[in-house]
């Protein structure tokens, strides 16, 4: 294991899966985000948290890879809003936002309510990193959760209203699974019986000759 931070991980992450472009409002995770700058990530500052969720939407789609966007504690319920269209269409988005700490909680700070229930309609997987020693486990559980099976997005609540329990440092062993960097992560092989009994099924050659010669004899409508 490594001596860092949490954003430094993240943005270290990140490259390890392959991602070229990170959608985000500010001010959430800066460390991470100028840390992503330094390893040539392209960070795209979007006009709003549902513009956010739209591109990184945007992106999986085109480049069949997991997109990520991240927003703050404020603007959450309105990334989650943004990522109904990638839940419908199955689509692999990782979205990371900042959430209440234990000192916060209760108190009525600015903004703060219960938003991590508004991820669970329209997530496939939903987490909260209490610590920043559980970050590297759960981050690579949010990239498998949106490749696999049927695609969506996957969904990461970390404590601080900007993200701010990355900032610590602790032992993060950094593992980066490069399957689950794409859409589909697997390409089953098919099975040989399957494919040879659908032979068997093709149209006869002869068949298709018979059906030319037919055609050939059939008057055009502009013959007729």
């Amino acid at each position: 294991m490594t001596q860092m931070t949490g954003a430094r991980f993240l943005a270290e992450a990140i490259h390890g899966y392959g991602v070229s472009h990170v959608f985000f409002v500010p001010t959430i995770l800066t460390p991470a985000l100028a840390a992503m700058g330094s390893l040539g990530i392209t960070r795209v500052m979007t006009h709003g948290e549902k513009a956010a969720a739209y591109m990184a939407d945007a992106y999986a789609r085109a480049r069949r890879r997991p997109g990520v966007c991240l927003a703050q504690t404020i603007g959450a319920p309105i990334l989650a809003a943004g990522l109904k269209d990638a839940w419908l269409a199955g689509s692999p988005v990782v979205a990371i936002t900042g959430g209440p700490t234990v000192r916060s909680r209760y108190r009525h700070a600015y903004q703060e309510l219960n938003d991590f229930a508004m991820f669970g309609p329209v997530t496939k997987h939903s987490a909260r990193v209490d610590a920043v020693e559980r970050f590297p486990d759960l981050l690579r559980q949010a990239f498998r959760a949106a490749t696999t099976g049927v695609p969506g997005p996957a969904h990461l609540e970390v404590p601080g209203e900007q993200g701010q329990e990355l900032d610590r440092e602790a032992d993060l062993e950094l593992i980066v699974e490069p399957t689950f960097s794409r859409v589909p992560p697997f390409r089953p092989e098919a099975d040989p019986t399957s494919v040879a009994s659908s032979g068997s099924r093709a149209p006869r050659p002869e068949f298709g000759r018979q059906l030319g010669r037919q055609s050939a004899k059939t008057p055009h409508r502009a013959d007729a």
